[in-house]
């Protein structure tokens, strides 16, 4: 039987070590439970003594969580929102997959909520069913901004929430302008002397937001870069950016405008996994300054 030696016995508890550390890292890097997000944003336009809590969602694509969609229902209950933001992708191929049932029919009560399109609202059948999609997610209870905005009333503050379809809507309707119809829907909302969040699917088009007297944009799309690594890199990919985004998640100040992009619920992408990037469920708090 051989000696084992001082040296051997070193390499046998490096080994381990190692293999621990490795099996650590790899325990947060593929772990996709959701996470929380919170971000906090002061602003004249909140009256004193009041605050405005908002949950961000966007790009469901049919994930599910748990058992009837109960962690993720019970974590956007838990944040106890006074309004729910949807930014698109929250239908993939079909209304009518159990996952987005289950989501609409959960949140629908929680607070009043406002959905934008994504682009996958309008790709393949959707394009051509997307009146079907409309109709079902108006018979839960929830409010579609189609280029348009609304003015409403949170805990005694007034708010704009406005919103914008999402570019593939050329899909369904081979005649849609975006940016003509954006600059139109808004050209008179620098009228308005409240707090203005505008919800938008994708992040990229700041420099058109930017024309309009937003204080928030709000926005998913990104999947939060695929790929991170904490510190290092905050994204590796996002649709229409490409290799390391400018805009992949988080909190932005673009000149006067603040951006929050959420990271998205999506786990399921047939080729990339999310690496240091778990699923997120996104508040922001909106307080006086």
């Amino acid at each position: 039987m051989a000696k084992i030696t001082k040296r051997d016995t070193k390499w046998l508890i490096a080994s381990i070590i190692i293999i621990s550390l490795l099996a650590i890292i790899s325990m947060f890097a593929f772990n996709n439970n959701l996470a929380l997000s919170l971000y906090s944003i002061q602003t004249d336009k909140i009256n004193y003594g009041s605050a405005i809590r908002i949950v961000l969602l966007a790009d469901l694509h049919a994930t599910m969580f748990g058992a009837d969609q109960q962690p993720l229902l019970q974590k956007i209950e838990a944040q106890e929102p006074d309004l729910i933001l949807l930014a698109g992708d929250i239908v993939v191929d079909s209304i009518f997959d159990t996952a987005t049932l289950l989501f609409l029919a959960g949140i629908r009560d929680i607070a009043p909520i406002y959905y934008v399109t994504g682009n996958h609202e309008y790709w393949g059948p959707n394009a051509e069913n997307f009146h079907i999609i409309r109709n079902t997610i108006l018979s839960y209870g929830i409010n579609i901004l189609s280029d348009s905005y609304e003015q409403i009333e949170i805990n005694g503050n007034s708010l704009i929430i406005a919103g914008v379809e999402d570019r593939h809507k050329v899909n369904a309707v081979p005649e849609y302008d975006q940016v003509e119809s954006i600059r139109e829907a808004f050209e008179n909302i620098s009228d308005y002397d409240y707090y203005k969040i505008l919800i938008s699917h994708r992040p990229e088009n700041l420099d058109l937001f930017s024309e309009q007297s937003f204080d928030l944009v709000v926005t998913g799309h990104t999947h939060g870069g695929q790929f991170r690594i904490p510190f290092l890199l905050n994204g590796l990919y996002a649709p229409e950016q490409g290799l390391f985004p400018e805009f992949v998640g988080g909190l932005y100040t673009y000149d006067e405008l603040k951006l929050i992009i959420s990271r998205g619920l999506a786990t399921n992408h047939p080729r990339l996994p999310r690496i240091f990037n778990p699923p997120e469920v996104v508040t922001i708090i909106l307080s006086p300054s």
